[in-house]
C-alpha cells in the first residue's frame, strides 16, 4: 500500500480472462470508493487466478475481489479477511448465493439422472471456477460420481458461454456452468432455454435461478493481511451503504454489498473434493501420525520394550541360575534398565522436540510438548530406577575420608545458574573441616537435596545450607521456604514412589528414596522437619565424623 499518496489497488479476479470488461465494470465502483472515503484514490488491477497469487506475494494490492474459492486460499495461506459479500440481482430483486447447474441437451432421453452422466463426456469452465466446476463437482461427488475416474472425457470450455453452446451443438454429453449463466444466454438470445435440460434441479427459497447444487455464498470483497484496519473498516462502510440504484452497483448487476457471509461451505466442499490446498487433506503422514496417534505409539512402544526387557530378564536370569547370590542380578537388571529402556526413551525425546521444532500448528505443538515432558519423566523414573537397583548391592563400594563440607560446597555450586534464575538466595558458610569415611556417591543426596528446595521454593526467599556438629555425628541441613511438608505426609515421603501432594512440579517419587538409600549404605540417617524460621522445611542427614 501507498501510504503517502493514499492510493489504494483492488485487485479483481477476471472471468474468463476478460480483463476489459473487468476494467469496465468495476471502474464506477473504484470511482465510488474514491469519493466515499476523502483523500483516497482507488485503482483496479484485473488478474488472471494465476496473476492473483504472485501479486499478493509481491504486496502489490491492497484488496480483492474473488470468487469463494480464491478467497479462501487467500484467507488459509495469507491472511486474507473480509470486507462484504457481493448481492447480486436477478429481475431488479435481490437475492442471495450462488451454485452450478448441471445441464444437457433437451432431446438426450439417455439422461435424465447425474447417474447417467457416468461414461459421458463433461464439460466445466475451469478447474479454478467455482461455479462452473466446483459446485456441480461437489453435487456430482454427493451422489457417488467421480468427476477424474466416471466420465469417458471431462473437458474444459474456458468460458460459461462456450460450455452452453458445445452442449447445445453436441460436442460433448453434459456439462456445468455457474447459476444464471442459461437465464443471460437466453435473454441475450443466444440460446433457447428448451434446448436445456437441467439435471438434478432444485428449488430454493428466494432464488429466482435454475440451480442442480447446493446454494454457496457469492464473491467476495477481501483485504490482504497487511492492509490497515482503519482504511478496511472505512472501505466496508462505504460498499454497505452502496445505494443500489448508484452507477457502481448497477454496472456490476447488483444491488450492492452485504456483510460478509460465512465461507466455510466452501472449505469444507474443497476439503471433500481434495482440491487446492487440500488436495494432501485426510492424508497422514508419518509426522502427522506420531503427533495424532502418540499415545497409541507409546503404549505399543512400551509394551515392546517391556516385552523385550521381560525377555532378556528371563533369559540372563536362566544363563546366571549357578550365581552365588542375587546382587549380580539385581546389577544386571539396572544395566538392562538403562540401556534397554533408557537408551529408546532418549530417541523418543528427540524426535519428539525435532517434531516440535517443525510444527506450526498451535495445537499440535501443545501436544508434542506434552510427549516430550512425559518423556522427560520418564527418563528421569528409568534412571532413578536403575539407581536404586544398582545401590542394593554395594559391598565392594569404597569408603575414604573426606571433606562433607567441600563436596557439599562444590555441590552447591553447581546450581548457580538455578539460584540466579529462580532470584533465590543462598545463605552457605564454611566454618571448618567436616571429615567423615563416604563414598562419592554422597554427592547425590546432596544434589537432591538442594535440587528439590530450589523446585519448592518460591522467588525471592532463601535456603539455608548448614553443617552442625552433633555429637560424633555431622548433620548436613538444607532448609527452603516453601509449602513446607504436611505432618501426615513426613514418615513416608522417603519411600518408594510417595510423594507430597506439590502441584505443577515434576519428579519421579523416588529421588528420596534413593537418598535414604545412599544415607543407609553410610551408616547415616535421614529425616525433614519444619523450617524454625518459619514457612518451609528442614530436610537433614547424619554422617558419621571420620
Amino acid at each position: 500500500m501507498n501510504c503517502e499518496s493514499n492510493v489504494y489497488k483492488i485487485g479483481v479476479l477476471s472471468v474468463n480472462g476478460e480483463k476489459d470488461n473487468t476494467m469496465e465494470q468495476w471502474t464506477p465502483t473504484a470511482e465510488y470508493l474514491s469519493t466515499s472515503i476523502p483523500n483516497t484514490t482507488f485503482e483496479v488491477i484485473p488478474l488472471d487466478y494465476d496473476e492473483f497469487f504472485f501479486v499478493i506475494d509481491n504486496e502489490g494490492i491492497d484488496f480483492f475481489y474473488s470468487n469463494p474459492m480464491v478467497y479462501v486460499e487467500m484467507a488459509r495461506i495469507y491472511g486474507a479477511g473480509r470486507i462484504a459479500t457481493f448481492q447480486p440481482m436477478w429481475e431488479n430483486s435481490s437475492y442471495d448465493g450462488f451454485g452450478g447447474v448441471i445441464l444437457t441437451r433437451a432431446d438426450r432421453d439417455d439422461i435424465n439422472s447425474l447417474q447417467d452422466l457416468k461414461d459421458k463426456s463433461f464439460m466445466a469452465v475451469s478447474e479454478e471456477s467455482f461455479g462452473g466446476f466446483l459446485a456441480g463437482a461437489g453435487e456430482l461427488h454427493h451422489n457417488g460420481i467421480n468427476y477424474n475416474t466416471d466420465f469417458n472425457e471431462l473437458t474444459f470450455g474456458k468460458t460459461h458461454d462456450k460450455v452452453v453452446l458445445s452442449i447445445i451443438n453436441g460436442d460433448v454429453d453434459a456439462g456445468t456452468v455457474r447459476t444464471g449463466t442459461l437465464e443471460k444466454m437466453a435473454l441475450e438470445g443466444k440460446i433457447n432455454l428448451k434446448d436445456i435440460k437441467v439435471l438434478n434441479q432444485k428449488e430454493y427459497e428466494n432464488f429466482p435461478l435454475l440451480v442442480s447444487t447446493d446454494i454457496y455464498p457469492e464473491w467476495m470483497f477481501g483485504k490482504t493481511a497487511l492492509t490497515s484496519d482503519d482504511i478496511s473498516n472505512k472501505v466496508s462502510i462505504a460498499l454497505l451503504s452502496m445505494p443500489s440504484n448508484s452507477n457502481a452497483a448497477i454496472t456490476l448487476d447488483s444491488s450492492g454489498w452485504s456483510v460478509p457471509a460465512s465461507y466455510s461451505p466452501v472449505d469444507n466442499l474443497m476439503k471433500e473434493l481434495r482440491v487446492s490446498l487440500y488436495v494432501d487433506y485426510g492424508k497422514v503422514s508419518p509426522t502427522q501420525a506420531i503427533i495424532q496417534y502418540w499415545y497409541v505409539l507409546a503404549l505399543i512402544f512400551m509394551l515392546f520394550i517391556i516385552f523385550e526387557v521381560h525377555s532378556r530378564w528371563m533369559l540372563e536370569k536362566a544363563k546366571k541360575s549357578k550365581l552365588e547370590d542375587s546382587n549380580e542380578l539385581k546389577d544386571l537388571f539396572a544395566d538392562i534398565m538403562r540401556h534397554d529402556l533408557l537408551n529408546p526413551a532418549g530417541i523418543v525425546k528427540g524426535f519428539s522436540d525435532v517434531l516440535y521444532m517443525k510444527e506450526m500448528d498451535v495445537e499440535k505443538k501443545e501436544t508434542l510438548k506434552i510427549i516430550s515432558e512425559q518423556t522427560d519423566h520418564l527418563i528421569s523414573m528409568i534412571s532413578s530406577a536403575a539407581k536404586l537397583s544398582k545401590l542394593e548391592s554395594y559391598e565392594e563400594m569404597k569408603f575414604e575420608t573426606n571433606d562433607v563440607g567441600i563436596i557439599l560446597w562444590d555441590v552447591v555450586g553447581s546450581f548457580s545458574p538455578e539460584f540466579r534464575k529462580k532470584d533465590i538466595k543462598l545463605d552457605f558458610e564454611l566454618k571448618g573441616e567436616y571429615p567423615s569415611r563416604i563414598n562419592d556417591i554422597i554427592e547425590d543426596v546432596f544434589s537432591n537435596l538442594i535440587s528439590n528446595a530450589l523446585k519448592y521454593s518460591p522467588s525471592g526467599s532463601t535456603i539455608r545450607v548448614e553443617i552442625a556438629e552433633i555429637g560424633k555425628s555431622w548433620k548436613i541441613m538444607v532448609a527452603d521456604e516453601g509449602d513446607g511438608i504436611p505432618d501426615e505426609a513426613k514418615p513416608y515421603i522417603f519411600e518408594r514412589f510417595k510423594r507430597a501432594d506439590k502441584k505443577g512440579i515434576k519428579g519421579s517419587g523416588l529421588g528420596l528414596a534413593i537418598v535414604k538409600r545412599i544415607v543407609d549404605i553410610h551408616n547415616g540417617t535421614v529425616g525433614v522437619e519444619d523450617n524454625p524460621q518459619g514457612k518451609g522445611s528442614v530436610f537433614w542427614v547424619m554422617l558419621d565424623k571420620a
